[in-house]
């Protein structure tokens, strides 16, 4: 049986004291770049793994973020997961599930921290979290009543994304646009940064809002598929709508499919926008413009700001700044 690696063997062989690969190891104290360096290249060789488990009894955390998500298809969280790492901490997806259970289960699993990619909860479930001592980064999609100090969004500026899409497309000569939330996107929740920048936009252009284009049923896929056919099938011809802004680069692509099977085509006849600006815009044909904004700073300010929560501090708000990648879709 091979000796276990402790963090005594990781010391001696960089030639400090053990104290200072704890600091370097939990970045708890500044060490000198010659002595961090030595004691990363001697955790490599040796292929030292840190004991989670006695750290966690010893710092009382258990290094642990839960991510979660209302689907489990957001590949860009690579970057943030793998920033976690690096920091030492582990990092959990989960799937959003409603009611307070779901809530509780969270508090119950000992995580550091819990970044919400959901809109589903209400203030008072998200602040029985943060109440619990949990820091929570939100993915802020809409207004609430109150929050805890210890709730801090990071998130793309979406009102910017959808007002710049929706003038991009009138611009194009588009005049009756449907806006298709995220699939699990809760619609009976007030005061959502998507409804209001279209809202806003069109009137801003000298269009009307109507509430008829707008797919209140976002459920599955399917949901959506439905409420585009019955706008586009149904009703005066002068009433068809030309355009569809869609929630993320997924069901932006579901939607091209589902429009070219049904023999229309992009964006001849439905021009497609989505969101995020993912991998597979480039992939889908015609290749999908989506709203981009940068990964990296994205992720690099999440980190950030989950880390200073955990550290008992309180950052401000931040939004990422939001551009129009334009391909063949629209």
């Amino acid at each position: 049986m091979s000796k276990k690696i402790t963090r005594d063997d990781v010391a001696k062989l960089a030639g400090v004291s053990p104290a200072v690969v704890s600091y370097v190891i939990n970045q708890t104290k500044y060490v000198s770049e010659e002595k961090t360096l030595a004691v990363k290249k001697a955790i490599e060789e040796l292929q030292y793994r840190p004991n989670l488990h006695a750290r966690s009894l010893k710092t009382n955390k258990s290094m642990q973020i839960a991510f979660v998500c209302d689907n489990l298809r957001n590949n860009w969280l690579e970057i943030a997961e793998k920033k976690f790492f690096d920091r030492g901490y582990f990092v959990s997806h989960c799937y959003s599930r409603d009611g307070d259970e779901f809530i509780q289960m969270l508090i119950e699993g000992r995580f550091d921290g819990v970044f919400m990619l959901s809109n589903r909860y209400t203030a008072a479930q998200l602040n029985q979290i943060a109440g619990a001592g949990i820091p929570v980064v939100l993915y802020k999609t809409r207004d609430y009543s109150f929050l805890e100090p210890n709730i801090v969004a990071v998130a793309p500026d979406i009102y910017s994304g959808v007002e710049k899409t929706v003038n991009y497309l009138v611009f194009r000569g588009h005049k009756r646009i449907i806006l298709a939330p995220p699939l699990r996107y809760n619609m009976n929740m007030a005061k959502g940064f998507r409804e209001r920048a279209y809202k806003d936009a069109l009137e801003a252009n000298g269009l009307p809002y109507n509430d008829h284009y707008v797919c209140r049923n976002t459920e599955s896929e399917n949901s959506v598929l439905a409420t585009i056919f019955d706008l586009v099938f149904a009703g005066n011809p002068d009433e068809r709508p030309t355009a569809v802004i869609a929630g993320d680069d997924y069901l932006a692509g579901h939607i091209i499919q589902y429009v070219k099977r049904l023999g229309l085509k992009v964006p001849a006849d439905l021009a497609v926008v989505g969101m995020d600006n993912i991998y597979l815009a480039d992939m889908l044909s015609p290749a999908l413009t989506s709203v981009d904004f940068s990964k990296e700073e994205f992720s690099d300010r999440l980190v950030d700001t989950m880390l200073k929560l955990i550290d008992g501090q309180k950052p401000a708000d931040q939004y990422i700044a939001v551009s129009l990648a334009v391909r063949e879709s629209a």
